[in-house]
């Protein structure tokens, strides 16, 4: 508008003085409007923001020192004792709390109504976001556990997703606790979308439990009905020649582990020298050897199960990007002494290329007899821990950037395993673990307690006495 007047104004078109007032009113009126609606847009956009604000829900801050929690369940969470395990953490080194959000049993532990869970969705937790501005208040660093595989609730609601025996009838363990399958993208989605639901809420992070396959499945893969789909022989056979191949030539070209494939490094140059003339082809011909003397996997179900289990914490992680959350997977604790547990579908390494923190179930009580050279490792918490973490170290320091290490560790007496295998659990056995994991430079824990009563008394940073 102040363009048309001046242009106006330098025109051969003379105007009245009336037109020249009135053209001049019409601007400040148009003026005025602008300055309204430029105004009411700023207020819009105020009001917007302050909506957004609210919708980010309360605020977090990760911890400084590092993340050292506790287990909750949904209906601890929702319950009376929540008040106590808050005063806890306020008056210990604690500082963090794991949550059900979907259970052992594949329940959602806060409703739903109206969406796709709401027959999924118990009312445990009544009323979370208030929860999280609770737990806000506290500095108390809150983390979401999602169970995946093990989800007895879908499993009966919808058999197609499960392993079902030859009559039709839903698969269980001796616990009377149902799997869904892993093959299953659609299990995938499932999962993926309530931990989309937790973060929106405010959840910081993401902790996956239970991905795996149940024990014992390769024992019987042959006996039940499930879908293999997407990881059928037809399908993965020719995936796993080029990832072979791709995995050979990075071996080759970085740093060959020719002991790996039984092949002496030093031998192969030596018998060539004479030929050899520069690194480059030295590199060259390891990986030729390298190819002639190794071969692919073939498939077989066991390697289908691992690939199957690494491609969901790959599409977890990658889903969850735009979310602003940390991604967590439980893994069990042995899985670091072998290449990879083909029975259950864990490859440790495989796991910890697609997460933020990895948090192996070192329970002492759940070690067998002679694991790393203890006989009854539940009556020597701290030897079997810093043993442990020494090993997993060692494959944490294979990668650049490795995620965060964050153990399960055990505040709970195994009295199952019955007399002389086990010992009572307390403060002493629940420092002794804490000890053995800052003494291998591991600063973050969490502790289990199915019934949430943890010992009184601990000290949480044992080495800063």
């Amino acid at each position: 508008m102040i363009f048309s007047v001046t242009a106006c104004n330098n025109s051969e078109t003379t105007d009245s003085p009336k037109d020249n007032e009135e053209n001049i009113d019409q601007e400040e009126k148009n003026e005025n409007s602008k300055d309204q609606d430029q105004n009411d847009d700023s207020d819009e956009q105020t009001e917007k923001e302050d909506e957004e604000e609210k919708d980010l829900g309360p605020e977090f801050t990760y911890p400084e020192d590092g993340v050292r929690g506790i287990y909750v369940t949904g209906h601890t969470a929702g319950g009376s004792r929540m008040e106590e395990l808050i005063e806890l953490v306020d008056d210990t080194e604690l500082n963090s709390m794991v949550i059900d959000v979907k259970d052992d049993y594949g329940n959602i532990t806060f409703k739903l109504d109206g969406t796709e869970f709401d027959e999924f969705s118990k009312n445990y937790i009544s009323d979370p976001e208030e929860m999280l501005e609770k737990l806000s208040e506290h500095d108390i660093y809150p983390i979401a556990r999602v169970v995946v595989f093990k989800d007895t609730v879908l499993a009966e609601e919808q058999p197609e997703y499960s392993f079902r025996r030859s009559d039709g009838s839903v698969w269980k363990n001796s616990g009377g606790e149902a799997f869904v399958n892993p093959y299953k993208e659609e299990v995938w989605d499932y999962n993926l979308k309530i931990a989309e639901k937790a973060a929106e809420m405010g959840f910081q992070e993401i902790q996956f439990d239970y991905v795996r396959f149940p024990e014992g499945h390769g024992s019987r893969a042959d006996e039940l009905e499930y879908s293999l789909g997407n990881y059928t022989e037809e399908e993965l056979t020719p995936r796993i020649e080029e990832e072979w191949e791709e995995m050979l030539e990075e071996q080759a070209s970085d740093n060959p582990d020719f002991t790996e494939y039984n092949i002496d490094e030093e031998d192969v140059v030596e018998k060539n020298e004479d030929i050899l003339e520069d690194e480059e082809e030295i590199k060259e011909y390891k990986a030729e050897e390298l190819k002639e003397k190794a071969s692919p996997p073939e498939y077989e179900y066991g390697l289908a199960r691992v690939m199957a289990v690494s491609d969901f914490t790959e599409y977890a992680y990658d889903r969850l990007q735009s979310y602003d959350v940390d991604v967590s997977v439980d893994v069990f604790g042995y899985t670091v002494t072998v290449p990879e547990s083909r029975e259950i579908g864990q490859n440790f390494f495989s796991i910890l290329q697609n997460v933020d923190v990895i948090s192996s179930m070192i329970y002492p009580s759940h070690w067998g007899p002679g694991y790393f050279g203890i006989s009854q490792p539940d009556t020597e918490p701290y030897e079997l821990v810093y043993k442990y973490t020494e090993r997993e170290n060692e494959l944490l320091d294979k990668l650049e950037e490795p995620p965060i290490s964050r153990p399960w560790i055990q505040d709970f007496t195994a009295s199952w395993l019955g007399q002389g295998n086990y010992i009572s659990y307390g403060v002493d056995e629940v420092e002794d673990q804490i000890r053995a994991l800052n003494e291998q430079g591991v600063e973050e824990f969490l502790l289990w307690n199915a019934s949430n009563r943890y010992t009184k008394g601990v000290d949480y940073k044992p080495l800063e006495d």
